[in-house]
């Protein structure tokens, strides 16, 4: 009788190892790529506190975080399977190796875990918003808009935010379009405990979130009430001290001193800083990127012809492919083919304006009949292709920064440049970095033929 006893509480032990081997216990963090690039790069931003009970919560920016449950989890051969109180569609995991939770469905993608700090090293954070548009003027990912957290590591902090705003409308409507925002800076101390912080602002306000952590050699993130900050040290670090900050702003739209310059002296500009005649040489083009998602763009523009096109693949798998040629417009998608909205025809065809093909003197009447504001010491350049809005943003150093454009006044697409390189005359940015608020993509161009020779077997249906 003592051995079937003890038989029975060896197995109870084991099934209690078991049972609490099928659980998780932590935050996760990842990003969720679905639709197409093409139609703002959508994004489904994951963030998951899964507990021990076989539940979890996904909205870690509610004052309860910790003891809310939106769902309930279940683990069976290493697969999770992840049920949302709310009705919404399951989802599907696989368990690696490493802790890591692997998609199982559409385009792969990763939720990594992050940790509960007490103390942090110094680093400044930056989140920004994000959509697409181009770089030499084909579709591209990019964002306007950052919002930057500086932690001194000796429980200080400062916050800055700057960013392009209302772009639709138009001045008569009561929308400025292209305006520019500072909306200064704030300044306090910080105490970290349990998967929280609490922010003792210079006011005296006193604000407790949730907050977690990933160091450089992984993510290299923080996660601020359900929000990822990614370490961007190329910013400068807002000032941190302990006199009072009256949060002084920068009015929208404010002059810069000086002259502001006409239309043709900032294009004039640009063509000498990124190519000038070279620009004007360009006939056809064609562009490969690396995209974030384990995605590939190849996009090809022929400019006599007036035809766009572009094809995004993953992992070598073709997945979608957006035309355009005059007005007519088709796309294909998983074997089916269907006509372009003309929504659709013209943010294609938008994207010809913009960047530094923007620059080519095919389209120098729409830039020389432009608008220009003066904004945070830069430009704003605003003109319009029939009732569409484009926008340039330029440094006072004549340096290309972004672009923007809206199509009927709806949501802006946007983009900023960086790491600008040089080739056949033409300098143009070979990487764009976006983030909309929760995680960060970055598209690298990894080749660019200026003037190749294109047939019809580029343009066919696939």
């Amino acid at each position: 009788m003592a051995k079937k006893y003890i038989l029975l509480l060896c197995l109870f032990i084991v099934n209690a190892f078991a049972a609490h081997a099928q659980s998780l216990n932590g935050v996760y963090v990842g990003a969720e790529l679905y639709n197409t690039p093409f139609d703002g790069m959508q994004i489904d931003n994951l963030v998951f506190y899964f507990k021990s009970d076989g539940t979890f919560n996904d909205a870690l920016n509610q004052a309860d975080w910790k003891t809310k449950a939106t769902g309930s989890y279940s683990i069976k051969n290493g697969i999770v399977q992840l049920n949302f109180k709310n009705g919404d569609e399951s989802k599907r995991y696989k368990l690696a190796a490493n802790g890591n939770l692997e998609s199982t469905a559409g385009i792969k993608h990763t939720l990594h875990k992050v940790k509960k700090v007490t103390t942090i090293p110094a680093g400044v954070y930056e989140k920004r918003s994000a959509s697409t548009s181009g770089g030499t003027g084909t579709p591209m990912i990019g964002a306007f808009s950052s919002n930057l957290l500086y932690i001194d590591g000796k429980g200080n902090f400062s916050t800055d935010r700057s960013g392009v705003v209302g772009i639709g409308g138009d001045a008569a409507g009561g929308t400025i379009g292209g305006k520019f925002e500072k909306n200064g800076k704030t300044r306090g101390t910080y105490k970290l405990d349990d998967g929280e912080i609490t922010l003792t602002f210079s006011d005296g306000t006193v604000s407790k979130q949730s907050f977690f952590y990933s160091p450089p050699n992984e993510e290299d993130l923080i996660l601020l009430n359900g929000e990822s900050y990614f370490r961007n040290d190329e910013k400068e670090k807002p000032a941190v001290t302990s006199h009072t900050d009256k949060n002084n702003k920068t009015p929208v739209g404010a002059a810069t001193s000086g002259t502001t310059p006409a239309p043709a002296t900032i294009l004039a500009k640009l063509r000498l800083k990124y190519g000038g005649d070279s620009i004007d040489k360009i006939n056809t083009i064609r562009e490969t990127a690396n995209i974030t998602g384990n995605m590939q763009m190849v996009a090809i523009t022929d400019l006599a012809r007036n035809r766009v096109r572009a094809e995004i693949r993953q992992n070598g798998k073709l997945l979608i492919v957006k035309q355009l040629e005059g007005n007519n417009g088709w796309q294909w998608m998983n074997g089916r083919k269907k006509a372009l909205s003309q929504d659709e025809k013209d943010e294609l065809e938008l994207n010809q304006y913009q960047g530094i093909l923007g620059l080519h003197k095919k389209f120098s009447t729409y830039f020389l009949n432009a608008t220009v504001t003066p904004s945070g010491g830069d430009y704003i350049v605003t003109f319009y292709k029939n009732k569409n809005k484009v926008i340039y943003l330029v440094g006072n150093d004549y340096t290309l920064k972004g672009n923007a454009y809206s199509i009927n006044a709806a949501t802006p697409g946007m983009s900023v440049y960086k790491n600008f390189v040089k080739a056949n005359g033409i300098t143009y940015p070979a990487v764009t970095e976006s983030q909309d608020g929760k995680n960060k993509l970055t598209s690298t161009t990894t080749a660019v033929e200026f003037n190749p020779v294109l047939t019809e077997d580029d343009w066919k249906t696939p």
